[in-house]
């Protein structure tokens, strides 16, 4: 049932080719994948992979994460609506502990304390404060990336599989029954 409600509210490779204006065939190696049925088809493996990446890609702070996570789901080969909502991850509610949660796993990997310097309201004492913080963000940012891909990759599969083996006992006790 979440499968038919989710198919029923993403758009579909035909609605995304009308809206971008891509009914010509021959435009392009990005337009040709991100119309092909496969990356909007809903399955375990596809949906499982696009939250992964969408979730990887919101701890990348990268402008335009929406197009970065559809460009990189199309080379993948997974689901793009998943990966692209999946991004909304990082959101003005989320982004103050999720740069905490960075810092504070980046400096424990780098074993460096956490500064407590204060931050400075001026340009030059900004960037002074963002060169020493960078290593300590960027290296945290990329572990918990990686953690919570792979998280979101092993329940999404997990759930997916318990849903399917659920379905498959409830056919096999009604047959039973008749």
């Amino acid at each position: 049932m979440p499968r038919e409600w989710l198919q029923g509210r993403l758009p579909n490779n035909e609605k995304v080719k009308a809206q971008l204006g891509m009914q010509d065939a021959d435009q392009g190696w990005l337009k040709n994948r991100l119309s092909d049925p496969a990356l909007w088809h809903l399955n375990r493996r596809s949906a499982a992979g696009g939250i992964a990446v969408g979730l990887f890609i919101s701890w990348v702070p990268v402008p335009l994460q929406m197009v970065v996570a559809a460009f990189i789901a199309a080379v993948l080969r997974v689901h793009v609506p998943l990966s692209v909502v999946m991004v909304w991850f990082t959101n003005p509610l989320t982004i103050v502990p999720l740069l905490y949660a960075a810092r504070y796993a980046g400096s424990t990997i780098l074993q460096k304390p956490p500064g407590t310097n204060m931050i400075e309201l001026s340009l030059p004492g900004f960037f002074s404060s963002l060169t020493q913080a960078g290593p300590v963000l960027l290296t945290g940012g990329l572990f918990c990336a990686t953690m919570t891909a792979l998280f979101g990759y092993l329940i999404t599969s997990m759930v997916w599989r318990w849903a399917a083996m659920r379905r498959r006992r409830r056919r096999l006790s009604r047959t039973k029954i008749a």
